[in-house]
C-alpha cells in the first residue's frame, strides 16, 4: 500500500494543483489585454480609410476587432480617447521616418525640409486627425489619457528635435520648435487645397471661371519649410 501523504505534502500538491488551474490563465493575461487594445488600434485605423472620424461609431470598431461594444470601453473610455491612441501610433511613425531620414552626417535644408515633409504627408489620416486635436480629442479624452498622451508626444518631440538640431546645426530648442510649425502648416496646407467635394461640384456648375488649380501640397510644404531651415541657418 502506498502510505498516506503528509501534511506537508499535501500542501504541496495542493499549491501546484491552484497553480496548475490559475498560473497559466494569470499569465496570459497582459498579453490578451494587450492584444485586445492593438487590435482596437489597428480597427480603428483601417475604419478611417473607409471613412472620417466623424461617422465612425466605437460600435463598428467592436466590430472589425471582433469584440463586443462594452469590451472596447475597458481599454478606452471615449471614442475621442481610442482616437488619440491612434494619433500617438501615427505620430510615431512619422517621427521614425523623419530619424531614419536624417541619418548621417550634416544635412542640406532641402533634404531635411523634404524628410519633414514626407513623413508628415505619410502615414493615413494623421493630418485630419492633428486637425482634430485641441478641439475634440483633448477635450473628450479623459485626463488619464490625455496626460499619457502628451508626456509621450512631449518625449518624442524633444528626441526628434535634437535629431533635426544635429543635422541642420541648428540652435538648441529650434528643431522642436520647427517640427511643431510644420505639422501647423501640413494642417492648414492640407485644409486649404482639400475644400469640401459637393463645395467644389456646385461651384463648377455656378461660376466655373472660379475654378482654380488644385495646390501641390508636398511641393509647397517643401518649399516653405526649407526657407525657414534656411533662415534658422543662416541666423
Amino acid at each position: 500500500m502506498t502510505p498516506p501523504a503528509t501534511a506537508a505534502e499535501k500542501v504541496t500538491s495542493s499549491t501546484a494543483t491552484a497553480a496548475g488551474r490559475s498560473g497559466t490563465p494569470k499569465a496570459r493575461a497582459p498579453e490578451a489585454k494587450q492584444a485586445r487594445a492593438e487590435a482596437l488600434l489597428q480597427a480603428a485605423e483601417a475604419a478611417l480609410v473607409d471613412a472620417s472620424y466623424h461617422d465612425i461609431t466605437m460600435l463598428q470598431i467592436a466590430k472589425r476587432a471582433g469584440l463586443a461594444k462594452g469590451t472596447v470601453y475597458l481599454y478606452y473610455p471615449s471614442k475621442e480617447a481610442l482616437f488619440l491612441a491612434v494619433l500617438m501610433h501615427k505620430l510615431d511613425a512619422c517621427f521614425d521616418a523623419i530619424d531614419e531620414g536624417l541619418k548621417g552626417d550634416r544635412q542640406s535644408a532641402d533634404h531635411i525640409a523634404t524628410v519633414l515633409t514626407g513623413a508628415l504627408l505619410g502615414p493615413h489620416a494623421l493630418l485630419s486627425l492633428l486637425s482634430l486635436l485641441f478641439s475634440q480629442l483633448e477635450p473628450g479624452a479623459g485626463m488619464d489619457a490625455l496626460v499619457d498622451f502628451k508626456r509621450k508626444l512631449t518625449a518624442r518631440i524633444s528626441d526628434i528635435g535634437s535629431t533635426i538640431e544635429r543635422s541642420g546645426g541648428l540652435k538648441e530648442g529650434e528643431g522642436a520648435t520647427l517640427i511643431t510649425r510644420a505639422c501647423a502648416l501640413a494642417i492648414g496646407l492640407q485644409q486649404f487645397a482639400s475644400p469640401p467635394p459637393d463645395v467644389i461640384a456646385e461651384l463648377a456648375i455656378r461660376a466655373p471661371e472660379l475654378k482654380k488649380q488644385p495646390m501641390n501640397v508636398e511641393a509647397e510644404l517643401t518649399s516653405t519649410l526649407s526657407d525657414i531651415i534656411k533662415a534658422r541657418m543662416s541666423a
